[in-house]
């Protein structure tokens, strides 16, 4: 019986590994292009614990190397609500399992202080900033269904016995499947998001505090870009009907703004009369002048400007 196992294991083997034997049994990652997935892989030939052999393959180079180079990331970060639950101290050896987490539970996820050192500040703020909209969009925690924890229950009660018989293992066997059925079904119920499909056209504009404030509270009813492609020509981009979101520096999402009309312009025809609630207009043309130096030092007066009429929709 034994020996026919073994036969068993090394055909299948074989066929999991025939597509890779035009590489030779080469001890070091390969890219190799996997025509059944239609994707690209890292292969390498290598000795397995069990005393087997045959390629290994990886969809990152990351996991690759951390094979053949016995190193590994360690990224630490808690989820769940309270710390009775399982899962409430967790830890990814990649990045993004670090995100699948936070995707999974955007509301309990959290960094504690001393594991920040295991992330760049890069990775801090895209954590950061992902989890933002995912709470702005009202994502929450993902929990399986009581369908689901029904099938959970009776799993339990079957696998408390004492002894399991051949018709407690069809039991578990369906109970299994129909739980897979379940969760796979309470995944896609939480991918349906209204609050993403209303927001998912709106682009996004970081904004200090203070300017967003202007905007939503003192009455700021437009916005000036500046680029230094502008030409000298009265065709440019138009940005009419565009809706943005705007965040501060902490990536919090303040409000919502529609542009209502736009035009080219000299910087130096930019007046008092086109910038409502700005209290101090020669601070304002001043600050932002110096602004546009510091991105192009050839900015002057003579430069071109795109001015936006913009109408606040929404507060948050």
């Amino acid at each position: 019986m034994n020996k026919l196992r073994e036969l068993k294991y090394k055909y299948l083997n074989y066929k999991a590994n025939k597509k890779y034997r035009k590489l030779d049994k080469c001890n070091l990652p390969f890219r190799f292009y996997n025509k059944k997935s239609e994707q690209c892989e890292w292969v390498n030939y290598k000795n397995f614990i069990d005393n087997t052999s045959g390629y290994n393959s990886n969809i990152l180079l990351l996991d690759a190397l951390r094979d053949i180079c016995r190193i590994s990331l360690t990224y630490h970060y808690n989820i769940g609500n309270n710390k009775q639950d399982k899962d409430y101290q967790n830890h990814s050896h990649d990045f993004d399992n670090v995100l699948k987490d936070l995707y999974f539970y955007p509301e309990s996820f959290n960094i504690p202080d001393e594991f920040k050192n295991n992330y760049s500040a890069q990775e801090l703020n895209l954590i950061n900033e992902v989890q933002k909209y995912l709470l702005f969009i009202e994502l929450k925690d993902f929990k399986n269904s009581k369908e689901y924890h029904l099938i959970e229950e009776k799993c339990k009660k079957i696998l408390a016995k004492d002894k399991i018989n051949l018709i407690d293992k069809v039991k578990i066997t369906y109970l299994d499947r129909k739980g897979q059925k379940i969760n796979y079904k309470d995944m896609l119920v939480r991918c349906h998001n209204e609050r993403y499909a209303k927001y998912k056209n709106y682009g996004q504009l970081t904004f200090t505090k203070e300017k967003i404030k202007n905007i939503v509270e003192n009455g700021q009813d437009f916005l000036v870009h500046y680029s230094p492609f502008f030409k000298n020509d009265d065709d440019i981009y138009s940005t009419i009907g565009h809706k943005y979101l705007l965040k501060d520096e902490n990536y919090n999402i303040l409000a919502s703004i529609e542009i209502i009309d736009n035009k080219k312009m000299k910087f130096k025809d930019l007046n008092k009369t086109m910038t409502n609630g700005i209290k101090d207009f020669q601070e304002y043309k001043n600050d932002i002048k110096k602004h546009y130096i510091e991105l192009d030092k050839n900015f002057n007066d003579e430069s071109f400007i795109v001015y936006e009429k913009i109408k606040m929709l929404e507060k948050f």
